[in-house]
């Protein structure tokens, strides 16, 4: 399914985070630097699955990434602020993808894709998902997407 997705578009994504760009994310040739990108989607991850419409992870279990994916389409400069979109992809038994678009105004200028595994903490293996935070999960994806942010 998530192949098939283009993450460029702004109405694919139901969650919005915004970020400001620091002097410190650029390199040495005055773009923003590729570890800014893994840095700005993570910002936009934490805040979606921290931002309280999901339940909380079952005590004794956490989150880890499992693999993530970044495509660099455009470059980027300081000072700027940048909005991250994020939207569920794909549900499994224990791990579920996120697709996230970073966007200057209209322009898409990096997308990724990750995945997130639930893990007992005890015995640092995958951990099947909660039945109301898969439940929660699945409505993400089976609800229609909100209407984009308005571009600047």
């Amino acid at each position: 399914m998530s192949g098939t997705i283009d993450l460029t578009d702004r109405v694919l994504y139901r969650f919005w985070h915004k970020e400001n760009l620091r002097f410190s994310d650029t390199d040495m040739i005055g773009h923003v630097n590729n570890v800014a990108f893994a840095a700005l989607l993570e910002s936009g991850r934490t805040a979606y699955t921290h931002g309280g419409h999901f339940p909380r992870f079952p005590a004794g279990c956490q989150v880890v990434m499992a693999r993530v994916e970044i495509d660099y389409r455009m470059e980027l400069h300081w000072p700027n602020a940048v909005d991250i979109g994020t939207s569920l992809l794909r549900v499994g038994n224990s791990s579920f993808m996120l697709g996230q678009g970073i966007f200057r105004g209209a322009d898409c200028v990096t997308t990724g894709r990750t995945v997130l595994v639930l893990i007992d903490k005890a015995t640092r293996r995958s951990a099947p998902l909660p039945a109301d935070y898969r439940a929660a999960l699945l409505r993400e994806i089976t609800d229609p997407p909100v209407p984009a942010t308005p571009v600047p």
